[in-house]
């Protein structure tokens, strides 16, 4: 009887210790999803900095910084939007700038650089510009969209639909495509901007 109780007592503690081995094994595992669950979250929204704007020849476009300015001109007294969006890359960046009269709630003019292969085979900043009171001269162009401010808490939203054509560097774009893009589905909200008014209104304090 006296052996038996140190063998007993010896199962009692390797069980113990098997017990805690195991515990301590799901306690890592749990530790390790947790940590990779983590991880994926962080890097899931470390990627998506960007927001969708619109599609560019079919191609999602995303912008990772936005702006607005509201003027008034000081002859005709028009009201002039001019939002901007910007799409940060590795090297340089692309933009999307619209301008919009704010009276008539509508588009006029629109200004687009992309990077765009060459005939070389190197990148290059493709300009595309319209305005339009000469979207005639162009029979391929279209220019369309609406802009509504909310004056109270200087957020602007508004759509765009875009047909327009390359005429700066025609001659150097290695795809045809290039040549003319569409910018379909464009639409944003909340677009926070700046109205010179106000400016004016504290200068004059």
């Amino acid at each position: 009887m006296k052996k038996l109780i140190p063998i007993l007592m010896l199962c009692a503690i390797m069980l113990s210790c098997r017990e805690s081995n195991k515990k301590e094994q799901s306690n890592e595992a749990n530790t390790e999803e947790i940590i990779t669950q983590t991880t994926k979250k962080t890097t899931n929204k470390t990627a998506d900095n960007a927001t969708f704007l619109c599609k560019i020849n079919g191609v999602d476009w995303a912008y990772t910084s936005s702006d607005g300015i509201v003027s008034r001109n000081s002859s005709t007294k028009v009201r002039t939007a001019t939002i901007g969006f910007r799409k940060q890359l590795e090297k340089g960046y692309e933009s999307i700038q619209l301008e919009y009269d704010v009276d008539k709630k509508v588009l006029n003019n629109v200004w687009v650089q992309l990077k765009r292969p060459a005939k070389d085979g190197k990148l290059i900043t493709a300009f595309y510009t319209q305005y339009g009171d000469k979207i005639d001269l162009d029979p391929k162009a279209r220019l369309s969209g609406t802009v509504s401010l909310n004056e109270d808490t200087r957020k602007a939203s508004g759509t765009a639909e875009i047909i327009i054509s390359n005429d700066h560097e025609q001659d150097q774009l290695s795809n045809l495509e290039d040549l003319l893009i569409t910018i379909s589905g464009l639409s944003f909200s909340e677009v926070s901007y700046s109205d010179t008014d106000d400016l004016k209104k504290l200068m004059k304090k």
